[in-house]
């Protein structure tokens, strides 16, 4: 028997549009005098981020479509995958320096930056993982610190870079994750009991 598929959340997807809009007149109110002065053209920025952003909305659909319950099997090897080119942008020579942090692979003006791609891998792995494991979540060292562990490791290598502002969205979201699937606050405090 085949699942019946929901209506999508009209407010969800207007509220993150809306978010969407406002950010991109942000984008153009910071940008426009750079973006004149360096390239001729104020929307100079604002084309690209449109670009991006038509991508992000196709890909939001896209997932909407996806029964989220296969994503399971992707978890580990998605994780893996951004470990790796994780530890591939710390060669020099093949990760490129922008801003100072030496964070992104790419060629010419293409660039991406891996540590956006752990974001969703550590979420997606820490679903995973904490689902499967819900059980010994309430004791620290055999429920909490391996998934803490992982957590960490990921961040060092974020930090290497450096990418403070990236590491800490990961923390803070995967904290939120590993609440959410039942670990004692105390534990995520610093206690062990």
């Amino acid at each position: 028997m085949a699942k019946v598929r929901k209506a999508p959340d009209i407010w969800m997807i207007a509220a993150t549009l809306g978010i969407l809009a406002v950010g991109i007149v942000m984008v153009y109110s910071a940008s426009a005098v750079a973006a004149f002065h360096d390239y001729g053209d104020k929307f100079y920025y604002v084309k690209r981020q449109l670009l991006f952003a038509a991508l992000g909305i196709f890909m939001m659909f896209v997932t909407m479509n996806v029964d989220y319950s296969r994503l399971r099997r992707w978890a580990l090897p998605g994780l893996l995958l951004c470990f790796g080119l994780l530890l591939l942008v710390l060669v020099p020579g093949v990760g490129v320096v922008r801003g100072g942090a030496r964070s992104w692979l790419g060629i010419g003006s293409f660039g991406i930056q891996p540590s956006e791609f752990m974001k969703l891998a550590m979420i997606l792995f820490l679903a995973r993982f904490l689902a499967e494991r819900q059980q010994k979540l309430v004791s620290f060292t055999k429920g909490l610190l391996p998934p803490l562990g992982i957590l960490l490791g990921a961040f060092g290598l974020i930090m290497m870079q450096p990418d403070l502002g990236t590491g800490a969205v990961m923390i803070g979201a995967a904290l939120l994750v590993i609440y959410a699937a039942g670990a004692r606050i105390g534990h995520l405090g610093g206690g062990s009991r």
